[in-house]
């Protein structure tokens, strides 16, 4: 019987259309503070004829940030190398405030464990923080909650717009492709309509793409991919076996667990702080399911 699940994502970045394209428009709305996007690390010429840069954005809590978040850029960098893709920017995106999840250590402290996570990782020296997700805010000062594919519109923006774009090998200017980066787990949930919006599904896998990081241990990446066939610029980074999650070390840490799974200036930083003592509602039940694996 033939198998019927989706083929793994082609290696070659799909054609681009025809024609120039519209940059996309800038977010309007005010910030919370002063903002000027990173761009320190960003690569703005390609060494390589025939390549299309390729900046990869992983947006999410990062409360906190662990080795796997900066682990995925590592394999996805390993995995562009035989493909059309040079990567020439790498981000982590913190979500504001406004996400309003239990367990989220304020924006100011995810960001800054983000920050001293990235700095201390000479294996993905080309990351850069973004905050302009934890600044957006209304009149009144509030933080807003900033949709997935608005945030790539925002480096679309920032990137291929206000910057240029990249410089090819012979002088000429390219776009940028963006992508999302995520873990197979979180591709999982994006044929939920009660989680994810379809149309900005469309936007996120229809206009830019994705790299999907297998998660072996959580999520069976052929069930994951199944309801997302339609799209076809998604690409699938093969992953070793790990456990590894925020919501098991936040457990590790209230339980005064020996944490294996942060960079060592997160954990500096969470004792300093005294983060993560408490469990929020979603916490509780998180904790008693790393109990009982911890039992097993």
């Amino acid at each position: 019987m033939a198998d019927s699940s989706p083929p793994l994502a082609d290696s070659s970045p799909p054609p681009s259309p025809p024609g120039p394209r519209q940059p996309p428009p800038a977010l309007a709305g005010p910030l919370s503070a002063p903002y000027a996007f990173p761009r320190h690390r960003l690569k703005r010429r390609l060494t390589q004829a025939n390549k299309t840069p390729l900046v990869l954005v992983a947006c999410g809590s990062f409360s906190p940030v662990t080795v796997l978040h900066l682990q995925m850029f590592e394999m996805t960098g390993r995995y562009v190398r035989d493909t059309d893709f040079d990567v020439v920017g790498s981000y982590l995106s913190p979500v504001s405030d406004a996400y309003n999840k239990p367990s989220l250590a304020r924006a100011r402290d995810r960001v800054a464990m983000c920050t001293l996570a990235v700095e201390a990782d000479d294996a993905n020296a080309s990351i850069m923080v973004d905050p302009w997700e934890t600044l957006r805010c209304d009149d009144a000062g509030r933080p807003v909650y900033t949709r997935t594919a608005d945030t790539l519109r925002h480096f679309d923006y920032e990137i291929n717009h206000v910057l240029g774009g990249i410089q090819a090998a012979d002088g000429s200017r390219l776009d940028a492709r963006i992508a999302l980066l995520i873990g197979a787990d979180v591709a999982m949930t994006m044929s939920d309509p009660n989680v994810w919006d379809p149309a900005d599904i469309d936007v996120i896998l229809g206009t830019y793409g994705a790299f999907i990081v297998e998660r072996p241990a959580q999520t069976d990446i052929r069930k994951a991919l199944r309801p997302l066939e339609r799209y076809h610029k998604i690409w699938v980074v093969s992953s070793f076996y790990n456990d590894v999650s925020s919501t098991k070390i936040r457990a590790q840490l209230r339980n005064s667990e020996m944490v294996l799974d942060l960079p060592k200036p997160v954990f500096d930083y969470i004792r300093t702080h005294a983060l993560y003592r408490d469990a929020g509602p979603n916490d509780q039940q998180d904790k008693k399911q790393h109990q009982g694996a911890a039992a097993q």
